[in-house]
């Protein structure tokens, strides 16, 4: 019984590759954040090693130790604080990490068929890192999968992702996700609606949602400091881009995920300055939407958007946060 929502396709190519015999050694799960990677590299870890008659059967002992986190061959690997500064958040995967990982894969499946290891934000690894991750995919051992879950392909090396079979995670249809906030927590039709459109298909952001409510006021408060931003003089703008250069400082994680808020902003304005006013994920924002698509050209949004999604790689390279959101600030149209 696969858990994973969705992602039917990805599912049942797995499944006939374990059939026939062929899985790769090496996968590449890639899409947004909150689609259900994790879910989907923990099916393939209960697959391999089923007990089961039609694996994955989700109640045999394999299976329920690798869901309850048990299991001594399905280890994740995440990021980790910098041996610098422990007070920040974890922002990397670092070489020890995947040395002891390393390690632990040369040996033969302890309780299991299978030695499954999954790298939870693989775009973190660092370059000691990916090299010694690269060599095992050259020469990978036998019984061993690997996983890595990635936002970012881009991010890795080019050898290791074409070292990785590459199999890559959409966002669901948003009448499914509607669907399963209804039936698992008893949604009402609006309700279920609202927060499935928010998510745009991500249904690990949607059940988030459903069971942390601030997670929506954060959301709603963020929303309206970026309309305020961007409907700001430059003072006003050059503060908001202090306030979250020193978010970034502390946890760049976070502030990636507020750029990516400035993203759906401006990706709201478009729909509306195109006519599509029903597209619009943020509907109880739309005034402002409206008011920047008549106050903007078409050009100006796409530009905008443009400005944003540069700011976001510039944090990815570790550029300044102050000199790149400053610079996101100068960037994006006066209204």
């Amino acid at each position: 019984m696969w858990t994973t929502i969705g992602h039917d396709n990805v599912a049942a190519s797995l499944q006939r590759a374990f059939s026939e015999g062929r899985l790769a050694h090496a996968y590449l799960l890639a899409g947004p954040r909150h689609l259900g990677k994790m879910t989907m590299a923990l099916d393939l870890a209960r697959l391999v090693n089923c007990r089961g008659e039609t694996p994955p059967c989700g109640e045999c002992d394999q299976c329920a130790r690798i869901t309850q986190g048990l299991h001594a061959d399905v280890q994740v690997v995440a990021i980790e604080a910098m041996e610098a500064d422990k007070a920040r958040r974890r922002v990397t995967i670092g070489i020890e990490q995947v040395r002891e990982l390393l390690r632990a894969v040369s040996l033969k499946p302890y309780e299991g068929r299978y030695r499954v290891c999954i790298f939870d934000g693989a775009e973190h690894l660092t370059e000691e890192a990916s090299n010694a991750l690269l060599k095992t995919l050259e020469e990978p051992p036998e019984q061993v999968i690997l996983v890595l879950l990635t936002t970012n392909v881009e991010s890795l090396l080019a050898t290791i992702v074409s070292r990785c079979q590459r199999l890559d995670l959409r966002p669901l249809d948003l009448s499914l996700v509607a669907g399963e906030l209804k039936s698992r927590y008893g949604a009402d039709d609006e309700r279920a609606e609202e927060i499935a459109r928010l998510s745009s298909g991500r249904i690990g952001w949607a059940f988030l949602a459903m069971s942390q409510p601030e997670l929506l006021e954060t959301r709603s408060a963020t929303l309206e400091a970026i309309e305020t931003a961007v409907h700001g003089g430059l003072e006003g703008r050059f503060s908001y881009a202090n306030g979250l250069a020193s978010q970034a400082a502390a946890d760049r994680d976070l502030a990636r995920q507020t750029l990516e808020l400035w993203v759906e902003w401006w990706r709201d304005v478009m729909v509306v300055k195109v006519g599509a006013p029903e597209l619009v994920a943020n509907l109880s924002k739309i005034d402002g939407f409206c008011a920047a698509s008549d106050a903007l050209s078409q050009a100006q949004v796409v530009g905008a958007i443009g400005a944003v999604q540069e700011a976001r790689v510039n944090l990815e390279r570790n550029v300044n946060p102050r000199l790149a959101l400053e610079g996101l600030m100068l960037a994006l149209p006066r209204l």
